[in-house]
């Protein structure tokens, strides 16, 4: 290698002083579309693949079907605002209602529909204890314990848990009408399982009443059992007190009135008839205090005054009500065959509430008269105990025990009416519990669906169609975001900081083809970089130039072949030397043969050939006779160029770079990575080489983007070229 450099030694130009030109992003859609037209392949193979793994997965969708029933609420105990109410909250009809769909989605319901339809027992519901593959590997290979057999009450539970989760129920917030939707498998079973639903809630909801109206009766039975004892205790200290005073009986007081037979007899006196007749009218109005006092406390207490005996059994109210209900017929009526603005349906109803507030304003008067006859009541019971008391104080010690045995006569007579009232109260309870319904009417049964409502096939192909090519595009994107080969002379500079001499595009044919041809776009390029090395910066007009790649496939034979041809067509004398020892390739590319020396004259116009000797050993240069070669041909040629090796494939060519005076690095246009470039530059460093610059191969003019052709000029005429070629 001393030889070497003494017979020729290097030559070192200064740097030049090249300005880089900043890459210019463009974002819109004619970026997007050069994007996508270069990854058009990947683009296809991830939408269409998408696409076909989707469409596999909705063909294996299994058809469902889906029924509905609609019931309505009842409105009682629902509040709203009425002209007699105009305040009243309508959150507490919200309340009541989303009560009854609590109801209704809760999992009683749905155990009393899975155990009246035995859902556990069809196919649909049973597979859910089927035991999973999984599962039964595990058992199979003892990993895992046999589990007990589940119960009925269990498989129940679990299907009532499943179900739940297949029946929508729902209200639009607008109306009283609940509408239950469930979905199954087969045709038959969702009709099945809606019904169901429906009279598992009527039932319930009947149950919940009578058991409601029952304990309403055990109360009333406990309130009855003191009444009752306290009865017979007064009883019994009259009869008790008339013995100890020898009071005789004057007979049966009833006067032949029915509801006073059986009271308890009055005694008689020898002092004062006229006392014990007050006695009997003070008996009688306690009595009838007391009735008055119970109806009118029950009115007050309650707050519902069309409950009141009393109330309803006036002629008026039952005359009102007779007309509510022609009222109310004749609105229904209308309501299912005319409009909401119906000048009928609209008088109906103003005089259903003109009705209405007719029969609340006679009730009020009715509950004041109750009251008002109460406190008669009181007034003349304590008219007759002052009066009484008056003539107690003129009368004997026997009068005094007459006066206290009218007293517990009139104790014994409240007591017996307080006590038929209560019986009287228990006993319509009783027949009550026996007519009870619950609050709520079926609507709309549900049918048998005449087709599957599902699954929505068509909708799922079109949004999986959107997504397979959204994924497609994104897939395109992606890749061109993140690759990291170079496409433009700007990112050449930029990354590598070697000058970008020229771009190459990758074209048809042979290349003899391309260099002969006068009007080939390859040749307007070749020979706009060619200008750039020949009348350029002087750093970089060389006599003796290497060109090599990072890697191979790279076209670094083609660029030496075409630049050697290119200065031959100018009328001057060009040798390209074949350095590539392990793959020489200039003479196949141009379809030649060497001769014994290695020497081709003229294999195109002002073109030599010479294929470099190899030593002993195959794939080994001789770099002595190379030198010697150089020194003695330098003088006869204008221009020399070197093919060699790829240089991180074979670093040893590195050594070649010494025999010239500077270095052209062939990269390929969107392959080769600024990474690789850089480490071939490091290389020829280590050998003082001097870097010309690069130039890109290969280029897609096709799919150049508008910020890649900066600097590589205007190609629209060039296309035209390409695609007539």
């Amino acid at each position: 290698m001393s030889q070497i450099s003494g017979a020729m030694p290097p030559q070192h130009y200064p740097p030049m002083d090249i300005g880089f030109a900043p890459e210019q992003e463009f974002a819109g859609l004619g970026r997007i579309s050069s994007i996508l037209r270069q990854h058009r392949l990947l683009m296809c193979c991830v939408a269409g693949g998408t696409f076909l793994a989707g469409a596999a997965a909705i063909a294996t969708l299994k058809p469902y079907y889906e029924s509905v029933a609609e019931i309505a609420i009842g409105a009682r105990g629902m509040i709203s605002p009425s002209e007699l109410s105009p305040y009243a909250d309508r959150a507490l009809d919200l309340v009541a209602l989303n009560t009854q769909l609590g109801i209704l989605k809760s999992p009683t319901i749905a155990l009393m529909v899975t155990q009246r339809l035995h859902l556990a027992d069809t196919p649909e519901y049973a597979k859910a204890f089927k035991p999973s593959l999984l599962s039964q590997l595990k058992k199979r290979f003892g990993l895992e314990k046999p589990s007990a057999p589940l119960t009925q009450k269990q498989r129940d539970e679990i299907v009532s848990s499943m179900l739940m989760g297949k029946v929508h129920i729902s209200n639009d917030g607008r109306s009283a009408i609940i509408g239950i939707t469930t979905r199954s498998a087969g045709p038959e079973l969702a009709p099945a399982i809606a019904n169901g639903y429906v009279k598992a809630y009527l039932d319930f909801e009947q149950q919940a009443k009578i058991q409601a109206a029952r304990n309403a009766s055990v109360l009333l039975e406990e309130q009855i059992a003191p009444l009752r004892e306290r009865s017979i205790q007064a009883e019994q200290e009259v009869s008790r007190y008339r013995q100890e005073h020898n009071l005789h009986l004057l007979g049966d007081d009833s006067g032949g009135d029915s509801a006073r037979a059986g009271r308890i007899a009055l005694p008689s006196t020898p002092n004062d008839l006229h006392l014990t007749q007050m006695n009997h009218e003070l008996g009688d109005a306690e009595a009838d205090l007391a009735s008055k006092q119970a109806i009118y406390n029950e009115a007050t207490s309650s707050g519902s005054i069309g409950a009141i005996t009393a109330i309803t059994a006036s002629p008026l109210i039952q005359n009102l009500r007779l007309q509510q209900a022609q009222v109310n017929a004749r609105i229904s009526t209308l309501a299912a065959t005319a409009l909401e603005q119906n000048p009928e349906l609209i008088a109906a109803r103003a005089q259903a509430a003109r009705i209405d507030a007719q029969i609340s304003i006679e009730s009020q008067k009715l509950l004041q008269n109750l009251r008002y006859e109460a406190e008669t009541a009181q007034q003349r019971v304590n008219a007759l105990k002052e009066r009484t008391n008056a003539l107690q104080l003129n009368v004997t010690e026997e009068e005094h025990a007459d006066i206290r045995l009218r007293q517990l006569v009139g104790e014994a007579t409240a007591a017996q009416s307080l006590y038929r009232d209560y019986l009287s109260r228990l006993g319509q309870i009783s027949a009550e519990t026996t007519i009870q319904q619950a609050e709520a009417r079926l609507i709309t049964p549900a049918s048998q669906p005449l087709g599957p409502a599902g699954p929505p096939k068509k909708q799922y192909g079109i949004l999986l169609l959107l997504i397979s090519v959204g994924l497609g595009v994104g897939a395109a994107l992606l890749r061109d975001r993140s690759r990291s080969s170079l496409r433009t002379l700007a990112e050449l500079e930029q990354q590598t900081r070697l000058f970008g001499l020229g771009a190459l595009p990758r074209f048809r044919g042979s290349l003899r083809e391309q260099l002969t041809s006068g009007d080939s776009l390859y040749g307007r390029m070749l020979n706009s970089m060619r200008a750039i090395l020949t009348f350029g910066n002087p750093s970089i007009r060389t006599k003796i130039t290497v060109i090599t790649s990072a890697e191979s496939g790279e076209g670094k034979t083609t660029l030496a072949i075409s630049l050697a041809a290119s200065i031959g067509a100018l009328g001057k004398r060009a040798l390209l030397i074949d350095c590539d020892a392990h793959r020489p390739s200039i003479l196949l590319a141009l379809g030649l043969r060497a001769h014994e020396d290695g020497f081709v004259h003229d294999a195109l116009p002002g073109l030599d050939i010479f294929v470099a000797s190899q030593t002993g050993e195959p794939g080994v240069l001789n770099f002595g006779a190379l030198g010697e070669f150089l020194e003695k041909h330098r003088g006869e040629y204008d221009q020399i160029i070197i093919d060699t090796p790829p240089i991180l494939s074979f670093p040893e060519a590195g050594v070649l770079a010494s025999f010239a005076e500077g270095v052209i690095i062939a990269v390929k246009w969107h392959q080769t990575s600024a990474s690789a470039v850089i480490e071939t530059q490091r290389i020829l460093r280590t050998h003082h080489a001097n870097c010309l610059g690069a130039v890109l191969t290969f280029v897609d003019i096709e799919n150049l983007r508008p910020e890649e052709s900066l600097r590589m000029g205007d190609y629209s005429h060039y296309r035209k070229l390409v695609s007539s070629s």
